[in-house]
């Protein structure tokens, strides 16, 4: 799986695909793509997942998204044996490109208005939607930064929480 690599660089992807294993299992997930970004220092980790099931909304988009966004993030600044490898520390959402596509059982990206596809692209959360008749790119695109979404989560809770 690891033929060619450094010994630093299979360390480094056998703990984004460990963690990826636990958010898989955590959320529902399954892995379909890793990376990492950076020559003599990582300053980005890439991990993709398909999740299979009924269609998403925005809201739960994002509490997905976040979780698994938080949960890894806390995975990278708790382990001892990455700091020296990272060119920064704490590593944030800034530091990450993590997706999720968002399938039904014919394994087809769900249609609007569901959310097809959530990612963090190093900081900013966007939900993307399909459409059948869009032949060329998204038939929605919507973007907030990763405190924005997280700042969104916690009012969504306080005005749950005072009902």
């Amino acid at each position: 799986m690891y033929q060619g690599l450094s010994d630093d660089d299979k360390m480094l992807y056998g703990f984004i695909n460990r963690t990826g294993k636990i958010l898989e299992k955590k959320y529902h997930l399954r892995q379909s793509a890793t990376g990492i970004g950076g020559m003599d220092k990582v300053w980005l980790m890439c991990l993709s997942f398909d999740r299979y099931g009924e269609p998403i909304n925005e809201q739960e988009a994002r509490k997905l998204i976040i979780n698994c966004v938080d949960d890894f993030l806390e995975a990278v600044n708790k382990d001892e044996q990455l700091r020296p490898f990272l060119q920064d520390f704490p590593f944030t959402a800034k530091n990450l490109e993590l997706k999720i596509f968002n399938f039904n059982k014919d394994q087809e990206l769900h249609y609007f208005p569901s959310i097809a596809i959530v990612k963090d692209l190093r900081g900013k959360i966007g939900f993307l939607t399909e459409d059948p008749a869009t032949t060329c790119g998204y038939h929605t695109k919507k973007y907030e930064t990763y405190d924005e979404a997280v700042a969104i989560l916690k009012r969504e809770k306080q005005t749950k929480l005072s009902n």
